[in-house]
């Protein structure tokens, strides 16, 4: 009878692991065909990247390669989520990372709603931190960083927040700090310089000593319109300050991305 019910757990704990990964794309997230991690190493970072394709309907997967000569990195990247069962959803939301350990390349492909979770900006910030351990070949590290930053963008997205929009609020509010400090120093130092060239001038009560007897007449006379007054209404922008350029790849859907080098 015991071994009856044991038998009939992992039933159903088999039954209950694949729900849940069907529920998140039903294809590995995990691809490590350059053999650059251990075993434990990418269990754990299976369980990772599982855990945010079910929290945020996004899939996220990691692929390295020994070599995909003579591929673009981009279209390779793009084909591989298209055709290997990647996203979630009608719209095959998700984010595939790519590394060509041969030309040692990265490469980022993202779809559906990880578009706009992922913009150009927030790609560059991720990139910016995993290349660091990349570089160094520590590749877990950098795969555990590149995902613990994934559900810090997803999050923020989720709550209808981006990051991108709030750092470039504090971007835009530090330069025009700077612009109107550059201009004050520089108004100052304009200032200052023209009244010291205005020392020798006396100030006049009237006009008479400017003017020779005899040596003034008015001959002509017409009004002139010397000034006016301008007002412009900014016109307000549809873009809000950044987002994710996208391309289309060979199946046809619409992807957007970024690549570098490590």
């Amino acid at each position: 009878m015991k071994k009856v019910i044991s038998l009939l757990i992992v039933l159903l704990l088999t039954a209950s692991l694949t729900v849940t990964a069907f529920a998140a794309g039903g294809n590995p997230k995990i691809v490590d065909n350059a053999d650059i991690l251990t075993s434990s190493e990418e269990t754990t970072l299976e369980t990772m990247a599982l855990a945010l394709a079910i929290e945020y309907d996004m899939d996220v997967v990691i692929l390295t390669e020994d070599s995909i000569w003579p591929k673009d990195i981009t279209d390779y990247a793009d084909d591989y989520f298209d055709y290997n069962g990647c996203g979630i959803g009608p719209n095959h939301s998700g984010v595939l990372l790519l590394l060509d350990m041969d030309e040692r390349e990265w490469a980022i492909s993202t779809c559906g709603d990880a578009i706009d979770a992922l913009t150009d900006y927030g790609q560059e910030q991720i990139m910016d931190e995993v290349v660091e351990y990349l570089g160094d070949d520590e590749y877990y590290d950098g795969f555990r960083t590149y995902l613990d930053l994934l559900d810090e963008y997803f999050d923020a997205y989720e709550s209808g927040e981006p990051i991108e929009k709030r750092r470039d609020f504090f971007d835009i509010v530090f330069n025009l700090i700077v612009a109107l400090g550059i201009g004050a120093v520089a108004g100052f130092i304009t200032i200052t310089a023209m009244k010291s060239g205005m020392k020798t001038a006396k100030p006049q009560r009237g006009a008479q000593s400017y003017v020779k007897d005899g040596s003034f007449k008015l001959t002509k006379q017409r009004d002139m319109f010397l000034y006016t007054n301008t007002t412009r209404t900014r016109r307000q922008s549809s873009s809000s300050g950044g987002g994710s350029s996208t391309h289309r790849s060979s199946s046809g859907r619409s992807h957007g991305g970024s690549r570098g080098r490590f």
